[in-house]
């Protein structure tokens, strides 16, 4: 009985191996171009921005209205606007618990910078919230080991460290996305590190979120701030592929899957 229950988990074992595997031979890891990588990351940031965090919104939320007029590109008046913000974070701060198993690069504080200005017309960040800015800047330190580290790694490691490159470049999307339409304050930290054209386009993608997070929902100038940020997003996703083709092999990287592959456990965007 206990031979025949053991051949059973290692035939379940092997066949879910068998599986994986197969999935991931079939998956193609051509490197994308640039417009593949301008489509990938302006989808990301509608994923990150509207969809998540609008379909975590109850049907019967009270400000129901106002996330389907931002949804479907209206532009908000001041008022509203801050009235959208403060409901958008309330939707966030009520799965915290979520979005931290997803990622352990959350950032979190209490009555955040107290007394600096915020999108909302006042000061700080009353209670206990994500620092979209924080969180992402963590995940670009992380980013920047993982690519630091791939020239002096076996091939294994190698996979694994491609992998994760990937899955935090996604996050860093994810975590500055929401910040358009959240609560934020006037103040980033310093990039605690100095590493080129990596680090250049993180900054301008960053600041150029930042920046939209005070324009009215939808105006000339949100859809200005935002633009310039996801191609800087886009120009950064170029430098970290290229970084990861030029130190792995083909099949490493196939292995490892490119970004937003389903080894890196990235969303099913919806392309233009």
């Amino acid at each position: 009985m206990f031979k025949w229950a053991l051949r059973s988990v290692l035939g379940v074992v092997f066949l879910g191996a068998l599986a994986l595997v197969i999935t991931i031979a079939a998956q193609d890891a051509t490197p994308f171009s640039k417009a593949d990588l301008d489509k990938r990351a302006a989808a990301l940031f509608v994923y990150g921005s509207i969809e998540v965090p609008h379909n975590l919104a109850a049907s019967d939320h009270p400000q129901r209205d106002l996330f389907d007029r931002v949804a479907a590109g209206e532009t908000l008046s001041q008022g509203d606007s801050q009235t959208y913000r403060y409901a958008f974070q309330g939707v966030l701060a009520a799965h915290q618990r979520l979005f931290q198993t997803l990622d352990d690069n959350l950032v979190f504080a209490t009555d955040h910078a107290m007394a600096a200005q915020n999108s909302v017309h006042g000061l700080g960040i009353s209670g206990k919230h994500d620092l979209h800015a924080a969180s992402a800047l963590s995940n670009f330190v992380e980013l920047s080991g993982n690519l630091d580290n791939l020239g002096d790694a076996g091939p294994f490691r190698r996979i694994f460290l491609a992998n994760e490159a990937y899955k935090n470049l996604t996050d860093l999307m994810v975590h500055l996305a929401p910040a358009v339409h959240s609560v934020v304050v006037n103040q980033l930290d310093e990039l605690p590190i100095d590493n080129g054209a990596l680090g250049q386009s993180f900054d301008v993608f960053r600041t150029s979120l930042q920046q939209a997070g005070f324009a009215q929902i939808n105006s000339v100038e949100y859809h200005a701030a935002i633009a310039k940020g996801v191609a800087s997003y886009a120009d950064l996703a170029d430098v970290v592929q290229g970084t990861i083709i030029a130190e792995l092999s083909p099949f490493e990287h196939k292995i490892a899957g490119r970004w937003l592959a389903l080894q890196s456990v990235s969303p099913q965007l919806l392309l233009p």
